[in-house]
């Protein structure tokens, strides 16, 4: 078995008012760019010196070029992509200020990726040199087929000794709590690293853990979050973020570690928003990243953390930082100064 990490995923359209706080009606042109939770997670990955490969579908029209050029521009392997006629699926970003917040809408139904079957056969020879394997609870959200395809490559991967990652990643505008409830029943025993958060573990699984939004009162619910999930799979690691919010703008960032009976927990940081999409992925990339690197646990989470912290004030979903300028955060430099 090889290093390479490999991740499964709709890779997404995404168009957002040029001017940065604009609401659509009133934009009179878009940005074009791509992103997807699994795709986020490979790129920052590669940023990092991973070695990695996307498994995913494309139109076979210029929108799907375009998408193998933003891959291939950010280091993740195209091996492994296959192109249809069928159509990308989009996503609109209203990005949010102040009291009012960000608002993504969806025009993703019939994509390609949607409709993608694939076998066990296919798995193999997709996973045949991966170290590693990183799905998200969006995936099976999309459909019937997607949901099928995953536990598919789920089993193949575990058959295979390759390492399995899943962020919850719930998606209320997608399907219902009740229905990703079942779904990730099925997924959870193939899991060995299982990243979230607070809010998806509520809705999902109707935990009605209390939320206060203060910092110490939101890591003491993330907490009971992480014992709640470890119930449900026999996981290697849990990780969750910790989000207070001040405002649209402001935001205090954090984030948990369990590994067997112990709990790591991170530095706060204190981070104006520039772009509020991409920093979970961010931190599950972080936890994979060092983990691969055998760094000890708290080093781990503090570095996981600040890749959360530090890709929220990047235009874009993916942090274009390495990770020497990521550990400078994670050790508590965080005044910003200027480097020369």
């Amino acid at each position: 078995m090889g290093q390479i990490i490999s991740g499964f995923g709709e890779l997404l359209l995404r168009l957002t008012p040029q001017e940065h706080e604009d609401l659509i009606v009133q934009a009179d042109a878009l940005e074009v760019g791509f992103a997807g939770a699994e795709a986020n997670i490979l790129a920052d990955l590669s940023h990092w010196g991973q070695a990695t490969q996307f498994i995913s579908v494309f139109p076979e029209n210029p929108l799907g070029k375009k998408a193998m050029m933003f891959l291939n521009q950010n280091g993740v392997g195209t091996q492994n992509i296959s192109m249809d006629k069928g159509r990308m699926g989009t996503y609109y970003i209203e990005h949010g200020t102040a009291i009012r917040g960000t608002h993504v809408t969806y025009d993703r139904k019939e994509s390609s990726f949607s409709k993608w079957d694939l076998s066990e056969n296919d798995w193999e020879n997709f996973l045949e040199n991966s170290s590693h394997f990183v799905v998200t609870g969006i995936t099976p959200a999309l459909s019937k087929n997607c949901q099928k395809s995953l536990l598919k490559g789920l089993k193949i991967a575990k058959k295979i000794n390759c390492k399995t990652v899943f962020d919850l990643n719930f998606r209320r505008s997608l399907w219902s709590a009740s229905a990703a409830k079942k779904s990730f029943s099925d997924i959870l025993p193939y899991v060995n690293i299982l990243l979230g958060n607070i809010g998806s573990v509520n809705d999902v699984f109707d935990t009605q853990i209390k939320i206060q939004n203060d910092f110490d009162a939101l890591t003491d619910a993330t907490k009971k979050a992480i014992d709640f999930v470890s119930e449900l799979g026999n996981f290697e690691t849990i990780g969750m973020t910790i989000r207070q919010q001040i405002n649209a703008n402001e935001n205090v960032l954090g984030g948990i570690i369990k590994r067997g009976e112990r709990i790591w927990s991170s530095l706060s940081i204190p981070t104006t928003i520039k772009d509020r999409l991409g920093g979970g992925d961010a931190f599950t990339a972080g936890v994979l990243h060092g983990t691969i690197m055998n760094w000890e646990t708290q080093k781990i989470l503090d570095f996981a953390t600040a890749a959360f912290a530090t890709t929220q004030t990047i235009k874009g979903d993916i942090n274009y930082l390495n990770v020497k300028e990521i550990l400078s955060v994670s050790e508590g430099n965080l005044l910003g100064h200027l480097k020369r």
